[in-house]
């Protein structure tokens, strides 16, 4: 999945084309985790740098005031669909984008094959769902029972908040052990942004064998405070 960075670590395990069908966080991060050992180098791919918001393309000046600007550069998540959130994550150095999970519920992945531990390339997985009928408060319950329940998630510390004047919650939390991976702990930003059409569920996930390291815990830190939800572009 990830580009190796070591030829002292021991050869990697490809993950194919695989795609990813069922939504929800909870299956995402399970996912994410058994596929991520070992992914220390890039299959059919190619790592990708940062690939910066155009000038004319940054959202107007009023509209990006609520969001948090940060050191790393912007880039931008493409829409699937006309009516999506405008999507931007900043991209640190050293994180490299890996496009072999990309779906309709995984909008972006990136890992840091520099800072890998334990063989686990720490990465950040992007995910957009639409929710029926239900309020932000629903919507991110929903999504915790999911940890809970679908992935075994314990430890969950919630802490409600705002990411670009939308409803946020940000949930730390530690993920049993999955294959040969041994608990780690896992951080994710929810955001809802409510249009006329839909109720969107953004989903920024960050994991990590070593949450110590200062590195993740900077670039972590960039990406979760200054990631970029705003309501779909006019036409």
């Amino acid at each position: 999945m990830f580009r190796e960075q070591s030829q002292n670590r021991p050869e990697t395990r490809g993950i194919g084309r695989f795609r990813v069908r069922s939504a929800g966080v909870a299956a995402v991060v399970a996912l994410v985790t058994l596929l991520t050992v070992s992914c220390t180098r890039y299959v059919d791919a190619e790592p990708v740098a940062a690939e910066p918001v155009a000038a004319d393309d940054r959202p107007a000046a009023s509209d990006a005031s609520p969001c948090t600007p940060v050191d790393p550069p912007l880039t931008a998540i493409p829409a699937r669909a006309d009516g999506e959130p405008v999507l931007r994550i900043p991209q640190p150095d050293g994180w490299e984008r890996s496009r072999q999970l990309d779906s309709e519920l995984i909008r972006f992945v990136i890992g840091n094959p520099g800072i890998v531990a334990e063989e686990f390339v720490p990465n950040v997985v992007v995910t957009l769902e639409t929710v029926d009928g239900v309020d932000p408060g629903l919507a991110f319950e929903q999504q915790r029972l999911g940890l809970e329940q679908v992935v075994g998630a314990t430890d969950l510390r919630v802490s409600a908040h705002t990411l670009c004047g939308l409803p946020a919650q940000t949930i730390d939390y530690l993920t049993p052990a999955m294959g040969a991976v041994r608990p780690h702990p896992a951080t994710v930003l929810l955001v809802a942004l409510d249009t006329d059409d839909e109720m969107y569920i953004v989903a920024v996930t960050a994991q990590t064998m070593d949450p110590d390291n200062p590195t993740y815990r900077r670039d972590v830190d960039a990406i979760l405070s200054g990631f970029v939800v705003l309501p779909p572009s006019p036409e």
